[in-house]
């Protein structure tokens, strides 16, 4: 078996970098906080054959600290150094993001020479271990969890239903080391594992890579919790949470060509990248255009954010026309939730507490239908002059991630144009023309 030591301050990525890596190759993994502490650990233990680390933690530098210690102890191992390429070292594996679950196995796997092959046929046994400490992490399993007992296992948690603190904590202080699922739950467990550190983790410690792929993870447990729970006090914080994030992330961004060069980076999935656009988009909308004000501006954020919730994957985000919808290759089920998405979106941000005045109607009217739904290839009058700032907003943004950096913003605004020819669209295609594109 491997061994990987982790060199995190941050306890939500260390569990993160522990979970994935224990269930998907098969590492020992020990911690800890620092380059002091590793090389300690080093000395104890030789077996470490790879060091998980940043370049720097806080004002340590971390990656110097323990190199320089490697080539002084004569000792081969294995670095994969998360964060800003800057510190990259020739001789190490790099990866921008330590929450891209993917990339870091991927790259543990190399370095460990464990081959796909390897880790699809590793043996697994009927009930999959666990380390008990990070389930301190969660409120509840999405499926059964289980405690060793001589030769049978007990169920001590049932799935979706809250932990009693004192259960677990009982448990631990007893020296319980290890908790168990069933094996054919372990990775399905790992993702929701995924999904709740994203949801915990604070943004303001994270690299911008990680940014991204926290909000799509905590966006992406969102949905499903609106979905469960509908609009309480946990969903309503965690919205909150995302779209501040989603808010500042694309106010941060120089250009919009940067800020998708970042999320293609980071393999974001359709939904959220059409989503944090749209949030870079209306913000030069709502500061360009005669009437734009900062209440606007937090409306149509607020829209971007809310618009598509109800949507159940990005197979379904990127329908936007009855055309889309009528060659999509989902069940009839599935077409008829697609073809109400705008209504239902609407009927959730009607539950949720001070939502900005109008955001109701305007996300129902989002596809031109006034009553939210289908699609419309006309707009009516009664389309409300947000909504159609919105309507252009979501076109475009839909054609620039289909088109990506080969994006010409004329030649788009022509097409936009043509579609959208009467005198009540002009003026919002002529600010989105003057959109900045690139840095």
């Amino acid at each position: 078996m491997h061994t990987t030591l982790i060199v995190e301050n941050l306890p939500h990525l260390e569990e993160f970098y522990r979970i994935n890596l224990h269930t998907w190759v098969g590492c020992e993994v020990i911690s800890c906080e620092d380059a002091k502490f590793a090389i300690e650990i080093l000395n104890k233990h030789p077996e470490i054959n790879l060091i998980i680390t940043k370049a720097k933690i806080k004002t340590e530098k971390t990656l110097d600290a323990l190199t320089d210690y490697l080539k002084e102890s004569q000792r081969d191992c294995n670095i994969i150094i998360i964060g800003d390429s800057l510190y990259s070292k020739e001789k190490y594996t790099h990866i921008p993001s330590g929450l891209d679950a993917k990339v870091l196995v991927q790259a543990a796997a190399r370095a460990l020479n464990v081959t796909a092959k390897e880790m699809a046929q590793k043996v697994v046994p009927d009930f999959f271990p666990i380390p008990a400490t990070l389930f301190l992490s969660l409120e509840e399993s999405n499926c059964q969890v289980y405690i060793e007992q001589g030769e049978k296992y007990i169920e001590v948690f049932s799935a979706h239903t809250p932990f009693e603190p004192s259960t677990l904590t009982g448990l631990i202080n007893k020296n319980t080391e290890l908790l168990y699922v069933k094996k054919d739950d372990r990775l399905k467990f790992t993702s929701f594992y995924n999904e709740e550190i994203a949801c915990q983790i604070e943004l303001v410690k994270l690299n911008t890579n990680e940014v991204f792929n926290a909000l799509e993870l905590s966006q992406e447990s969102l949905q499903k919790k609106i979905a469960k729970l509908g609009i309480n006090q946990k969903t309503i914080a965690l919205a909150q949470r995302n779209l501040v994030g989603m808010s500042q992330a694309a106010k941060k961004a120089p250009s919009i060509m940067h800020l998708l060069k970042k999320l293609l980076e980071n393999k974001s999935g359709y939904q959220f990248k059409h989503s944090q656009i749209l949030m870079f988009v209306s913000t030069h909308l709502m500061d360009n255009l005669d009437w734009g004000t900062d209440e606007q501006r937090v409306k149509l954020q607020f829209i971007s954010f809310f618009h598509d919730i109800a949507l159940e994957d990005d197979i379904q985000a990127m329908i936007h026309s009855e055309s889309d919808l009528k060659k999509a290759d989902i069940t009839l089920e599935e077409k008829e939730h697609v073809k109400k998405h705008a209504q239902l979106a609407a009927t959730i941000v009607s539950q949720y507490p001070n939502a900005p005045i109008g955001v109701e109607q305007i996300i129902k009217q989002h596809h031109g239908s006034i009553n939210g739904i289908g699609f419309s290839e006309h707009y009516s009058q009664n389309i409300s002059p947000m909504a159609i700032v919105f309507v252009l907003a979501e076109d475009f943004v839909d054609a620039l991630i289909q088109s990506g950096e080969k994006f010409d913003v004329k030649t788009q605004i022509h097409k936009m144009k043509e579609k959208y020819s009467t005198q009540r669209f002009r003026k919002i295609l002529e600010v989105l023309e003057s959109i900045t594109i690139q840095p």
